[in-house]
């Protein structure tokens, strides 16, 4: 009897913690549904028990000529290795074809990867997988290559329509169907897909991008050789960096951060702000390579276990509506959003200002902000500082401020699709499974479609944005 009066207790004081979680979640987003902040609830319960694999690091000058012995520790004996024909082209993958060579290993190469990978390329790679009798993966390049080369595993384990894969643990189904061990060799310091649960394919059909989560997806191993990113260009250097930083914020300031994740997430965003400019202005600095290479990662750990936010929510959309490199997508938009979580925040004792105290720390991590000066207006001025800066890296950088591709007509589409995906809202309640899975991103403060449409329109072209603002009167 009493084992059953402290049962009723214990289930009363969860009610009321989640009551209390929402009612505070309502507070500070006034816009937000209830399902909304339930999601968010449970995305942040369950950050707390996943048990998501950390791949296993090979760094160094040359470690990408180690891959063969890599994988005959594994017990594979024929690899995919799934890459760009631009890779292929510069002899960036010859070292690692050579050591598969050196280690007896017939390999097919599937080198067809373009940019925003789309559902054809996956069907096309998972053919030559099949046809010559593969029983692992090497995914050489940058996220695209990586994306794709994930869903070609989760074909080999899992031969469903593509589509079926969007959301949450549809892939290998908790562990039932293995995925083929992958190996990734990032050629780029910013996408973190070497770490992730994630990737992110285009249905071609609709020009609508598909995330697809799954322990499943995250590599075995992850290779990070300097010397291959010695020659990248600048632009893919600087989107690719921004990429990593925008990791690195929103998983920071999201609401599912653990003290594993703000840890990787400051690391990463000390060393993004003492590297970057170096690897830009000079590709040859190969330590300032290898840092960045270690920030993605750290970025990479940090968003996986944390996820994203608004940023990413409207990329996702740019480069599949517009063919946007996603790096370019998230620089642009990353000021412009942080600016909208902020514009609300008044600095004072009693004010609550969730943005401005993590911006902060990222600012202190970024060497923006002497950390010993916690006072109300000192934090305003930091988190400010930190945005500010972004904006100068940009700049500097000559990222891309505009989708040039955009028009004012476009704006509704990109907003509705932006907030689906954030919101969480992409399946139908029949579709019960997919619908509580689907638990968007842990955003520091609600989006309505009112300030989506606002941001989205900051980055159309000159004479499109005049357009939009005399559609909505302004």
């Amino acid at each position: 009897m009493v084992s059953l009066m402290q049962m009723g207790r214990k289930k009363k004081m969860a009610f009321a913690i989640w009551l209390v979680a929402v009612l505070w979640g309502k507070k500070l987003n006034r816009n937000a549904g209830h399902m909304w902040l339930l999601k968010r609830l449970l995305g942040f319960l369950m950050g707390r028990v996943m048990p998501i694999p950390i791949p296993r690091a090979v760094t160094g000058v040359g470690s990408s000529a180690q891959i063969g012995r890599e994988l005959t520790g594994m017990g594979c004996k024929r690899p995919l290795v799934v890459t760009d024909e631009m890779l292929m082209k510069h002899g960036l993958v010859k070292p690692c074809l050579d050591s598969l060579t050196a280690a007896g290993m017939e390999h097919q190469v599937f080198d067809a990867v373009v940019p925003n990978p789309h559902t054809e390329l996956v069907e096309q790679g998972y053919e030559l997988y099949k046809t010559g009798k593969c029983d692992c993966i090497i995914a050489f390049g940058g996220g695209s290559p990586m994306d794709c080369a994930k869903v070609i595993g989760a074909k080999v384990a899992n031969p469903q329509n593509i589509e079926s894969y969007q959301g949450f643990f549809n892939v290998n189904m908790l562990g039932f169907k293995p995925l083929p061990p992958l190996i990734a060799v990032p050629t780029t310091a910013g996408t973190g897909s070497e770490t992730t649960v994630a990737a992110i394919i285009t249905l071609k059909k609709e020009s609508r991008k598909l995330m697809i989560a799954d322990l499943g997806l995250v590599p075995s191993v992850a290779v990070f050789d300097p010397q291959i990113l010695e020659k990248l260009p600048q632009h893919i250097t600087a989107a690719t960096g921004m990429d990593a930083l925008t990791h690195a914020v929103e998983s920071y300031i999201g609401g599912w951060s653990s003290p594993f994740s703000r840890q990787m997430s400051l690391q990463a965003t000390g060393k993004i702000f003492r590297n970057l400019l170096n690897t830009y202005k000079n590709g040859a600095d190969l330590q300032a390579r290898e840092q960045m290479l270690t920030a993605s990662f750290e970025a990479g750990l940090a968003f996986t276990r944390a996820n994203v936010g608004y940023v990413h929510a409207i990329a996702h959309q740019f480069g599949g509506m517009f063919h946007t490199p996603h790096g370019d997508a998230n620089a642009m938009l990353l000021p412009h959003v942080l600016a909208f979580y902020l514009e609300d925040e008044q600095p004072g004792l009693f004010s609550s200002t969730p943005t401005t105290d993590t911006l902060c720390d990222l600012a202190g991590a970024a060497g923006l902000h002497d950390v010993r000066s916690p006072t109300p207006s000192a934090k305003a001025e930091a988190a400010q500082n930190f945005v500010t800066r972004i904006r100068e890296m940009n700049a500097e950088m000559k990222i891309p401020a505009e989708v040039p591709t955009m028009k004012a007509s476009d704006v509704d589409a990109v907003v509705s699709r932006a907030l689906a995906e954030a919101h969480g809202t992409r399946n139908s309640i029949v579709n019960i499974v997919s619908y509580l899975f689907d638990l968007g991103y842990p955003v520091p403060k609600y989006m309505t479609p009112k300030d989506c449409a606002a941001i989205v329109a900051k980055v159309l072209p000159a004479d499109e944005k005049k357009i939009w603002e005399s559609s909505v009167g302004r």
